[in-house]
């Protein structure tokens, strides 16, 4: 081989080398910069105060509400959607609403509603649809319409009333159960059946002695 083709020869080399070097740069880069680029190019920034203009009504899908009721008990409420008539209002409207919170002493309580309504303001919850509210001290309620204060852990309703006590099952037309108390007032149409597994003392004068009662 002469020498001027030798020469050749070890420029061609040389131009090879270089371009495998920059091949292998490049790869590099796109391994590197493309999670970057591609993850910047599917995410965006909402700064809905920003909007000039929108909708106030904007549904919530699957919101959560997290606070405390005057005593520090914990307040969850989640929802499968909420939304609320304005910005600055306090009432949020849900469907299907799920609150779990707590007693003083620690006793669990669980509201599951269709519908109903949460002013952030005042703790207050209109319910509506097929309503349950059931704690662990033994009470359940079955309604269609009710009220429930949730620092006081009262519930109220006119549109008729099922549940269970501890003693015993109950119906009525309206009925206000302060759940903390364990104390049920019912009036109107009121069935009760008690339980004479589970006495209790319901029928006890002022004197001490048993009033005349049945446990029927």
């Amino acid at each position: 081989m002469s020498f001027d083709e030798n020469e050749r020869q070890i420029s061609r080399i040389h131009r090879l080398v270089k371009i495998v070097v920059g091949l292998t740069f490049v790869s590099f880069l796109v391994l590197v910069l493309y999670p970057i680029l591609a993850s910047r190019e599917s995410s965006f920034t909402l700064a809905i105060d920003k909007l000039e203009q929108r909708d106030e009504k904007a549904k919530l899908i699957k919101p959560s509400y997290v606070d405390v009721d005057r005593n520090n008990n914990p307040v969850n409420i989640s929802a499968e959607s909420a939304y609320r008539e304005e910005n600055e209002h306090t009432d949020y409207y849900f469907t299907n609403l799920v609150a779990q919170m707590s007693l003083p002493t620690g006793d669990a309580i669980e509201i599951l509603a269709n519908q109903g309504s949460l002013n952030t303001g005042t703790q207050i919850m209109d319910l509506g649809g097929e309503i349950t509210i059931t704690s662990e001290t033994g009470f359940l309620l079955r309604s269609t319409e009710a009220t429930f204060l949730i620092g006081e852990k009262i519930a109220e309703g006119k549109n008729g009333v099922t549940g269970i006590a501890p003693f015993g099952q109950f119906s009525a037309e309206t009925f206000n159960a302060n759940v903390e108390e364990e104390i049920i007032t019912l009036d109107g149409n009121v069935k009760i059946s008690f339980d004479p597994n589970k006495p209790l003392n319901i029928f006890m004068g002022g004197n001490g002695s048993a009033n005349e009662g049945s446990n029927n």
